[in-house]
């Protein structure tokens, strides 16, 4: 088992370092300076030709003023340019041990678990993933772009995470207990509330920049959920209720240092009442139902293969879409990261911050290509472990998932972009579209067409890309001419 945790280790982190290095080079190449008031809230100081007096009226600079400003302005300037390329690879860090977890995890399950076993867990951890889309878009996304330190907002954040947490668990015994023992039901209800409270914790390290705190946290749950798996297995073989206990002992750990690691503001206990529920609601419920769109596609998605072929068919793909995870972490990581530094930088001119959507997809288009790579290279020597040599992996669906990789990276820049910008109803409109179309090329050629199942996330890809091209032919494109060139002297 350590082999292959080694070797699965090393087949995640390799082309991961490629695609970090290439966001590195284009972002520190690429970044402008940010707006007054961005910079004011990074602690960064302007300097200009006039000098304020503490009564409020400008004086012109003296040559003092002037060196003065010259030698505070220059240094940090240099530093916050400096800083942005790391906070973007801090995203995608943070999001690799978290994807790191998440595939040992299903790794190791395949192999200890069996088909029937595996593809339980599978169904299990799909639902934990919906659940925690419903959160990130209702609360996760709403925290983040709304002002979380007004005490009416602040009140109804944290009172509507804790009633969807506890909700959302109560719901998921409820489910659990129809097929499950009561003991594996109970370990899966907390494992799913574990899950979705650390990553509200994960949502607010995001805003507040703070992204390799994420690496800390994720790296100690990742160690705890291993450690407990390697003593559970030295008492005997694994079982469905030991991956379900070690999923909630990895995210309970996670969550508590993520409150440790946020600002002791971030950490107050808000004022009583539910606060202003219908701000957060009116933002966070488009948002969670685009959120929520996705992971609902591919259900879909996998419900036609198993229609079309059978349950072989669909644990195929699945171990494909796992092989190929880190190309989804690269879409996820810099994602987390583009929609953090848009909402803070939102006063930047909207032609500014269109250039930066399309140099964030050119970049996490190349990475997916680069990790499609790397997967046809490494397939043939590592498909094996993931499989226990019981089945052989499609190069065909692997390549898919990657190229699926590269149509998400090409909509999510420019999603991010606009629901910053307060256009997330017509972002859900064309997620919904882009998901119909897909789902519609995969009936007909999956049920009518006859086309063999490891095409299936190929024609998924189709959608996303087609929904990039609306989301900023339509929503952004026009808005940046509308806002046309911006006034000498203004910041980028």
């Amino acid at each position: 088992m350590l082999r292959t945790r080694l070797l699965t280790t090393r087949a995640l982190v390799a082309p991961l370092v490629a695609c970090a290095l290439l966001v590195a080079v284009i972002t520190r190449g690429s970044t402008g300076r940010r707006s007054a008031g961005a910079a004011e809230a990074s602690g960064m100081p302007s300097s200009a030709p006039t000098t304020t007096t503490e009564a409020g009226a400008s004086r012109p600079a003296t040559a003092q003023d002037r060196v003065r400003a010259a030698s505070a302005s220059t240094a940090p300037r240099r530093s916050v340019i400096s800083r942005l390329p790391v906070r973007a690879l801090g995203a995608l860090a943070g999001q690799a041990t978290l994807a790191l977890g998440s595939l040992l995890l299903q790794a190791t399950a395949s192999r200890e678990l069996g088909a029937a076993g595996f593809g339980t867990f599978a169904l299990l951890f799909g639902a934990v993933v919906m659940a925690t889309a419903l959160t990130t878009g209702l609360i996760g996304d709403s925290l983040t772009v709304l002002d979380r330190h007004d005490p009416a907002v602040r009140a109804a954040l944290f009172r509507l995470a804790w009633t969807i947490v506890a909700a959302l668990a109560l719901l998921g015994l409820a489910l659990a207990l129809v097929t499950l023992p009561a003991g594996t039901a109970v370990l899966f209800a907390l494992a799913l509330a574990a899950f979705v409270a650390a990553d509200l914790g994960r949502r607010l390290l995001m805003a507040n920049l703070r992204f390799w705190s994420l690496v800390l946290i994720d790296s100690a749950g990742l160690l705890a959920m291993l450690g407990l798996l390697g003593a559970a297995s030295l008492a005997g073989p694994l079982r469905l209720g030991h991956f379900l206990a070690a999923l909630a002992v990895g995210q309970v750990i996670a969550g508590l240092l993520a409150l440790v690691r946020l600002p002791a503001r971030e950490r107050a206990l808000p004022a009583p009442g539910w606060g202003d529920w219908r701000a957060v609601l009116g933002y966070g419920s488009w948002r969670a139902t685009q959120q929520f769109v996705r992971p609902a596609m591919l259900n879909v998605a996998r419900s036609v293969v198993l229609v079309a072929a059978g349950a072989a068919a669909v644990g195929s793909l699945e171990a494909a879409r796992v092989f190929v995870a880190p190309a989804m972490l690269l879409v996820q990581g810099f994602g987390s990261y583009l929609f953090s530094s848009y909402a803070a930088d939102r006063a930047t001119g909207a032609r500014a911050l269109l250039r930066r959507a399309d140099r964030a997809a050119a970049v996490m288009l190349v990475g997916s290509v680069l990790v499609a790579g790397a997967t046809a290279l490494l397939l043939p020597r590592l498909g094996g472990l993931l499989t226990a040599d019981r089945f052989e992996l499609s190069m065909v669906a692997a390549l898919g998932w990657a190229c699926y990789a590269a149509s998400c990276a090409a909509i999510l820049p420019y999603g991010s972009l606009a629901a910053v910008q307060g256009r997330q109803q017509w972002v859900l409109l064309i997620r919904v579209a882009d998901s119909a179309l897909a789902l519609l090329l995969v009936v007909v050629a999956l049920m009518a067409a006859g086309v063999a199942t490891h095409w299936m996330p190929w024609l998924l890809s189709v959608g996303s890309f087609v929904g990039g091209v609306l989301c900023r032919q339509l929503l952004l494109r026009p808005h940046a001419r509308l806002a046309g060139p911006r006034r000498a002297g203004a910041a980028p």
